[in-house]
Order: structure tokens, then sequence, then C-alpha cells
């Protein structure tokens, strides 16, 4: 009944005369009366209790699910005895799925009614009685079969229909996602394994996987994987030196606490339970057998955060709760359970470095919950779902699990790029401080193992469009960042055509794995001002509104953002933007075969000591964190 939620519950119907003048007879018998007497209604403020007739609104999604399942009956599927809000889904084969049909009684009158249930197999699975219910009370009906060993693997619906003796009629619909179970694939790689809490060491068991366990001490030499276990490490513990990463050796991290993640390794995190997350790359080779469906509402409870908020009650925040993100107090609400999560302590990109996320979640998508750091002839793939230590197994988590272990294992490094840069002396102090310290170009041959990027102010090139030509035609490779019209032609020839438009968004669908945008979404190109860019518009294959484009003939990307011309300083509103075109920049670099360095690798093996500065500060990310840039504020509304 708040006015503040009208707009989002009742819209006009179709066809309405939207303001039209209505004039009033005059009621010349109470005219002398308090108040307004109107001669006619126009242009009136449209909300469902000011506007029009009542028949002149309906109701939306919103409204229609408030109005379905706050009535004086209501029948749906629930999850199963003691865990009635779970919404597990996933199943292999020959596994028995559990669920309730609840019947809610509201009404003055105790009630009958007759129901049915069917799982929409081949051969489908059906129940079906009748109940009464007293008023006031509510009836649990346990909805119990196992699914036959040969089903396929898809989507199944269950469905329930309970019809009332009033003659009201309730059905409601729940998917079951059967996947393929297979057996674990021979891993061949020498694995060791650091897991002090002992969580990861009963999973890699109870998949078979063949592992030697190791302390922080161990020379890792003799090894081509090292996997570090759920919560192995802390923020003053020793830890195994990985530096041969950058010589090829391949680090699995799984799920670690918030501490480590912020304050070892300086990545900006967030404790928030996500119960789904979608697959930045979707065929990648991590995620096989698995959809964006599989990824939400897992079985039993995550276990790498506490089911109750750790928090204190902040005088600053008028004594809602408050924890230290990044070293600045920030309010937050309360948690309670981990139920169903995914992933629970999520990663936010970073901006500098070659990560590439795999799973994204979140607030606008901008934290990752499966992302790999490259680094030299080696790799480091930090997972943050929930794989490890449920209290009831899924089968998408134990996929997943068995997919990045053969991933790892069977990970080749990529050919790297020698970076130069040529435009607007801005764009290469962000290249650098992104960790990619490009060389400068003014000119002359290129060798075709390179990568030029050519920023805004590139027209100065225009001497030398052959050498740019011989070294694209030779394999050489370039990222295009913010160039108008006149830059182009000067540095690629008259092939391309871009137009000054206004630029706030644009959709496109995850790029795959062959893609030289693979890893980018369009979150990544929201531009929260709105603001005039060229935009390519022909002459290559262009996403979304030409924000981006990749040449149809040669390893050319346009990246029509350009992450320092977004100047945050003085225009809070921006910051936002500046990172996630940052990160778009970032990524790209490291499609296009550019090496960027950061301090990880060293983070993960040293202890923070007492006296230094928080490594959140610097080395991944390209802005200092305050209190506005936590999503998750809690401002009590």
């Amino acid at each position: 009944n708040s006015p503040w939620e009208h707009h989002i519950l009742f819209k006009l119907r179709p066809g309405i005369d939207r303001n039209r003048r209505l004039d009033l007879k005059v009621d010349w018998e109470n005219l002398q009366r308090p108040g307004l007497s109107p001669d006619y209604m126009h242009e009136r403020y449209e909300r469902m209790d000011l506007a029009y007739e009542r028949s002149d609104w309906i109701p939306t999604a919103g409204a229609r699910a408030l109005i379905r399942n706050n009535g004086p009956l209501l029948a749906y599927i629930a999850g199963e005895a003691g865990r009635f809000t779970s919404r597990d889904h996933n199943f292999f084969a020959g596994e028995t799925i559990e669920k309730q049909i609840i019947v809610i009684n509201n009404s003055r009158v105790t009630v009958s009614c007759d129901y049915s249930w069917s799982l929409d197999l081949p051969r489908p699975v059906v129940g079906q009685s009748k109940i009464t219910v007293e008023t006031g009370r509510q009836v649990r009906i346990p909805v119990r079969f196992a699914l036959p060993a040969q089903v396929e693997p898809g989507a199944y619906k269950l469905r329930a229909k309970v019809v009332f003796g009033t003659g009201e009629i309730q059905e409601d619909e729940f998917v079951v996602h059967v996947l393929a179970r297979r057996a674990p694939r021979r891993v061949t790689a020498r694995i060791v394994l650091f897991d002090p809490e002992g969580q990861t060491a009963e999973l890699l068991r109870n998949r078979g996987v063949r592992y030697e366990t190791v302390d922080a001490g161990a020379d890792l030499r003799a090894y081509e994987v090292l996997i570090v276990g759920k919560g192995a490490l802390t923020v003053d513990s020793p830890a195994p030196e990985i530096g041969r990463v950058r010589d090829g050796l391949k680090v699995i991290v799984f799920e670690q606490t918030t501490e480590v993640l912020e304050k070892r390794l300086g990545f900006r995190v967030a404790e928030y339970g996500l119960r789904n997350v979608f697959p930045r790359v979707p065929d990648h080779r991590a995620l096989t057998g698995l959809k964006s469906e599989h990824l939400t509402d897992w079985h039993g409870e995550a276990t790498i955060l506490d089911p109750r908020l750790k928090y204190e009650l902040s005088p600053k925040f008028n004594s809602a709760p408050a924890v230290t993100w990044c070293g600045i107090p920030v309010s937050r609400a309360w948690r309670c359970g981990c139920r169903g999560n995914v992933a629970s302590v999520l990663i936010e990109k970073p901006a500098c470095g070659d990560f590439l996320s795999i799973v994204d979640g979140g607030f606008s998508l901008q934290y990752s919950t499966l992302l790999e750091y490259r680094h030299g002839a080696g790799m480091v793939l930090f997972c943050q779902m929930d794989v490890t230590g449920r209290t009831k197994r899924d089968p998408a988590a134990e996929m997943l699990f068995d997919n990045i272990l053969e991933y790892v294992s069977a990970w080749k490094p990529a050919p790297r790029r020698d970076v130069l840069y040529a435009g607007e002396p801005k764009g290469r102090a962000h290249m650098a401080a992104a960790g990619f310290r490009p060389g400068s170009y003014d000119g002359g041959q290129i060798k075709a193992d390179h990568l030029l990027i050519a920023g805004p102010g590139s027209k100065s090139l225009a001497a030398h469009r052959e050498s740019v030509a011989e070294f694209l035609k030779a394999g050489g490779h370039l990222l295009a960042i913010g160039l108008t019209q006149e830059d182009a032609d000067a540095l690629l020839g008259s092939g391309f055509s871009i137009k000054p438009a206004e630029h706030i968004n644009a959709y496109f669908d995850p790029p795959r794995t062959d893609s030289l945008l693979v890893g980018v979404g369009p979150a990544d190109v929201h531009n929260r001002d709105p603001r005039t860019i060229p935009l390519v518009s022909a002459g290559a294959e262009t996403v979304g509104n030409g924000v981006l484009a990749v040449a149809r003939a040669a390893n050319v990307v346009f990246c029509q953002l350009a992450p320092w011309q977004f100047e945050y300083e003085n225009n809070f509103g921006l910051k936002r933007t500046f990172r996630r075109s940052s990160v778009l920049v970032t990524r790209l670099l490291g499609n296009l075969g550019a090496a960027g360095e950061t301090p990880l690798l060293s983070r993960v093996s040293t202890p923070v000591r007492s006296s230094e500065p928080g490594r959140w500060l610097s080395g991944l990310y390209l802005d200092e964190p305050q209190e506005w840039d936590d999503p998750y504020r809690f401002f009590r509304w």
C-alpha cells in the first residue's frame, strides 16, 4: 500500500489516452463549500491512487506475485523437510529428489483440497491425494522419488496442482536440472597440495585425484601444479614460495577468507552470499558441461563464512552493523545463513595485470568468483566458488571441481608480445600504471611479435601508415583506443567508419574463448556519464553500438572508451566508469598478448607485516578505495 511502490506494482493499460483533458460538470448547488472545485483535470501526476480510473491500471509482474502469494489460500512447491526455503535443483541420474508441497489456509474456514504433482520425464513420475487444512494452519506434503538411472541430462519441470473446495485452483512449477555424471578424467600432472585445514584434501581423495602434500617451506621445482586448499592461507602465516609461476608452475587457490584476500593478497572483496553467478566465458574448459542455470542455488550450505555476520554496532551509522572494508568502516545489513550459496567471498576484478574472469557475479557483475591470473609461463586460478566443504554435495560443484583440475593441469601459456604505445601521454601513463610498461612508438618498422596500442592523437603517425600496415599483415596486433575518424584514417587507412554518437550502454552475448574480446561484458562498457564518443559503424565487426569492434582481416581491436578520459576527481559518479573501463582495457591487452606485472605472486608467499600499509591500496587497482566505492553499504531504508 506504500505510494512509493505504486510505480513498481501498477502500470497503465495499453491504449489509454494519457493526460487527456477531462472537463468536469459544475456542481452549482455545492459550489460554496471548503476545498477546490476544479473545472477540469489535465496533466495529472500519473500514479495509481491519483490518476485516471482504477480500471485503467493493470498489475505488473511484481503485483501479480504479491497477489498470488498473499491471498487467504496458498499452495506452492518448497524445499525438503527441515529446509523448506532451499531451492536446490541439480541432480545426477539415479539420485533421489526431495521436495514438499506446502498448503497454507489463512482463510476463516477449514478447506479441503485435491492435489497432484508430476515430473515431466519421458515416463512421468506422478502422485496425488486429498487433504484437509484447518483455518490458520498449514500442511506440508512430502514429495520424494528417485530419478531413473538412465534419464537423459536436461531440464525437467516438477509441477503441482491444488484444487481447493472453494473452487480456487493454484498451480506451481519447479525446474529440476539433471546433469551428466562422468568419472573424473585421470590427471597426469604431478600435483602437490598445501592444505593445513584438510577440507580440500578430503575432496581430492573423494574424487580419486593423486597428490602429494607439502608444508610452507617446500621446494616446488619437481611439481607441475600446486593446490592451495580452502582456508589454507592466513594473514601472518608462511606459505609456499610460488615465484616459479613465471617459469611454468600452475597454481589453484581454492576458497580463501576475506581477511586473506584483502589484507594479504591485496584484492578488494565483498562478503555477499551469491546464489547465482554468470559465466563470462561460457565455453571455457573449466565450465565444461555447465551452463548458467547450473550455477545457482546449490545443495546445502557454504562454509567459508560463518552463518552470522561478524560486526560492531557503529555510532557513526546510528548503531547499524558495521564492518571494515579496505580499512574503511562501512555499514552492512545482517547475514542469516549461507544456504544455497554458490559463492560467498567475491573478488573485485583487478584493473592491473592479466586477469581473466571466467565467472561473474554481484553488483554490476564487477566481481569474479573464478579468476585466472596469467604471469610469465604459468598461471594462478582463484576459485571462490563454494565447491569445498559444503554441508551437502552438489553435482555442479563436483563437476566444476573436476573441470578446474583438468583445465589447469593441461593449461599451456600463449605467446607474449612486447607493447608499444602511440597517442596522448595520459594513455601511456595509464598503461604503465596497470603494469604493462609500454615502449613509445614514434614511427618506423614494428616487429610482428609486438602489440601496438594506438590512443587518441594517433593521427600524428600518418606518415608511418605503410609501416603499420606491414606490421599487421605480418601478424602484428593492434589495440585502438578512443580513435576518431581522423585518427583511424591516418593510421589504418580509409577502411573504417567511425561516427560520434551518444554512448550509455550496449548489450552483447559473452564472447567465446577464441575471440579477442573474451572476458569482456556489457557492464564493462556501461557509461554512467552519457557523452558523445566516436563509435565504430562500419569496416569491422561491431559489438553493441560500436563501442567495441574487431577488424575482419587483421588482429585489430577497437575500444572506444578511454579510461583516462573519465576524470572522476571532481565528479565521483565517473569513478565506477573509470574502474570498469580500466578493467576492460586491461582484459583486451591480455587477450592481445600483453604481459602485465603485479605483486601478487610475492604476496601469496609473504606474510603481512604489521608496519606495512594496506596491500589493497596498490598493485591491483588504479584508484584508492573510498567508502562510497562499496556497493553493499546498508542505508537502512
